[in-house]
């Protein structure tokens, strides 16, 4: 019975003596084991959803201009024409008289923001329509109203709209962007 004693405390010691040194070898591998499985979620997180909207825009695209060009091939029609960087053209200056108040002037020059060098063309070949209707937008337009920056950004907004409708009713190409403005002068 002693025998056994003896062999039981030694069998305690040596676990005893084992036991600091293999939990941190245990440690480390959990450590190691979560950093890893920590890196392959991150990873299949990215791939799945970063690389699946950019799979998704571009195959959106890609499937647009296939779609368009069957168009065009069947009518015959001259393939679209393809849209770089924004170009951006100023517009002559806009002087408007405003209703009876302490501000009876607004002055505003302009610039428009396009993908398309043929907007540009439309623009100007039908400036005296755009004019007319710039002028008039810009004449109904309050003070108070566009002395604030919600309210330029809907003059804008505006502006925007008015000219693309217009060059679409033209059958012209009509992708403007944003219309910027250079100055903008109420007195």
């Amino acid at each position: 019975m002693a025998d056994k004693k003896k062999a039981d405390k030694k069998g305690a010691d040596k676990s005893a003596e084992k036991a600091p040194g293999g939990r941190m070898k245990l440690i480390i591998l959990i450590v190691i084991l979560l950093l890893l499985l920590a890196g392959g979620g991150g990873a299949a997180y990215y791939f799945l959803w970063y690389g699946k909207s950019a799979d998704e825009s571009g195959d959106a695209v890609e499937t647009e201009t296939e779609a368009t060009s069957e168009v065009q091939a069947e009518e015959g029609a001259p393939a679209a024409p393809v849209f770089g960087p924004l170009t951006y053209h100023e517009l002559e200056s806009f002087t408007v008289n405003l209703s009876p108040g302490s501000v009876r002037f607004l002055r505003a020059n302009m610039t428009i923001a396009t993908p398309n060098p043929e907007v540009i063309a439309a623009v100007d070949r039908h400036m005296p329509m755009l004019r007319n209707d710039i002028l008039s937008v810009l004449a109904a337009q309050e003070f108070a109203t566009l002395n604030t920056a919600e309210g330029k950004d809907t003059l804008r907004e505006e502006l925007r709209q008015t000219m693309v409708r217009l060059l679409a009713r033209s059958r012209e190409p009509s992708e403007i962007h944003d219309v910027l403005f250079n100055e903008l002068i109420m007195q």
